[in-house]
């Protein structure tokens, strides 16, 4: 399948947001990102499979830049995640929460209001929404089979910390608990109705396991992703 908006200019190594090869972008700091839909929230560019593509949408993330209203702040915080760059994601949830006074701010300066809603300005919701499922995607990533354990956490910003009953695709539920910035312990289940099993991978810092998950069952897994612990959903004491 052809896919135009993934048309990349080897020149500048970039994803372009125009097909045409002598398109020059009149506002490269613009906030919108569109033609990076494949990285973010779609699954057409991924780190481990098409590392050329990710570099093209890292550069691209550069040349726009950190400024912005705050739903494209955390749209860009989800793309910078979905590279595995902790430190840009953590840049962005930095500048997301930057405090704004709404009789000096600027067009499309993003931050936030002292009320907590997220300037553009005027105030949009979007970002206020979107930004539970940029810090989601910093802890965990997931596709119908794969599961990706903390691939953006900003280890020296977040030392240490638990997250529970994040949803995963494929209708499993993930708890995670960390400290000095690595992998303490995750939990995972699935509450299906069809009663089938399913198979996952689980991937953390280069190691990579497949279990098969139950229905109604918690999975216990220490720092190495060994099952510890089995038991019924509703034993459940994680963390």
């Amino acid at each position: 399948m052809h896919v135009c908006y993934l048309h990349t200019s080897y020149e500048s190594y970039a994803i372009l947001a125009w097909q045409a090869e002598d398109f020059q972008d009149p506002e490269v700091t613009h906030r919108h990102l569109s033609h990076l839909f494949g990285l973010f929230p779609g699954h057409t560019i991924v780190v481990e499979k098409t590392p050329d593509l990710c570099k093209a949408a890292a550069n691209t993330l550069h040349k726009r830049g950190e400024e912005g209203p705050g739903w494209s702040t955390t749209w860009k915080t989800a793309m910078w995640a979905r590279l595995h760059s902790s430190e840009r994601a953590y840049r962005m949830v930095k500048h997301l929460i930057d405090l704004v006074d709404p009789d000096k701010e600027k067009d499309f300066e993003g931050g936030l209001y002292s009320n907590l809603f997220t300037a553009h300005p005027p105030f949009q919701i979007d970002a206020n929404l979107g930004f539970s499922s940029a810090i989601a995607e910093m802890l965990v990533q997931s596709t119908m089979k794969d599961l990706y354990l903390l691939p953006a956490l900003p280890r020296d910003k977040w030392t240490s910390g638990c997250v529970k009953g994040l949803k995963a695709r494929g209708g499993v539920t993930v708890s995670i608990c960390w400290n000095e910035g690595e992998l303490h312990q995750v939990g995972l289940w699935s509450n299906c109705d069809n009663n089938s099993d399913s198979v996952r991978r689980l991937h953390y810092n280069g190691t990579v396991v497949t279990t098969r998950v139950s229905c109604r069952k918690i999975y216990t897994f220490n720092k190495q992703l060994k099952c510890v612990k089995r038991h019924s959903l509703f034993e459940s004491n994680f963390c």
